[in-house]
């Protein structure tokens, strides 16, 4: 008898005898304790051909209930086809093996390191970077202080010897003049 047949009323559940809102590992159990209940092989060797036959499908039903249970997918495709809700107290992860549990928390610390790795990197370079920053804003103000004090014993020399600011003058007119009178050569000159 197919238990996925509407004229078998019991449900999957109910073969294995667990709730519906049982978790993987329950399942797990459920069907080892009814396989070992329902095995063809516990009967007696004196039993009828027709007890047989009805142990081999209540075997038979008890290992195809927990193939659909046992498969996240399946179970959620059959629970929807009978229209069964799942129970509000269970947890997404009650459908997954300890393995792939393991696994996901793996996966997240993994994630959790290399998120923490980047921001530590990205953190390194934003401090070197705003360190020559810094660094440049200091040699830039340096080199301003210099060029101010130069200025300054500029003018001051300049103050107290007048004929330095003449001499300056000339040859400031003098280079001018020249670069003025610097002709391009013309092509015919050549």
């Amino acid at each position: 008898m197919d238990p996925n047949t509407p004229a078998n009323p019991r449900t999957l559940y109910d073969i294995l005898g667990v709730e519906k809102s049982a978790s993987a590992d329950e399942i797990r159990r459920a069907y080892r304790t009814k396989a070992l209940e329902t095995h063809p092989d516990k009967l007696d060797p004196a039993a009828s051909p027709e007890e047989k036959q009805a142990s081999e499908a209540r075997f038979h039903e008890v290992h195809e209930a927990f193939e659909v249970l046992r498969d996240t997918y399946k179970r959620r495709a059959y629970d929807v086809q009978w229209g069964i809700r799942p129970a509000k107290t269970t947890h997404w992860s009650s459908d997954l093996s300890e393995e792939q549990l393991r696994r996901m928390r793996d996966r997240e610390e993994w994630a959790r390191k290399q998120h923490d790795l980047h921001s530590e990197r990205v953190r390194i370079i934003r401090a070197r970077a705003e360190a020559e920053r810094e660094e440049m804003r200091k040699r830039e103000k340096e080199a301003a202080e210099y060029r101010l004090m130069v200025q300054r014993m500029l003018a001051e020399l300049y103050r107290k010897n007048p004929e330095w600011q003449e001499r300056k003058e000339k040859q400031e007119q003098r280079t001018s003049a020249g670069n003025a009178n610097k002709t391009r050569p013309s092509p015919l000159s050549s």
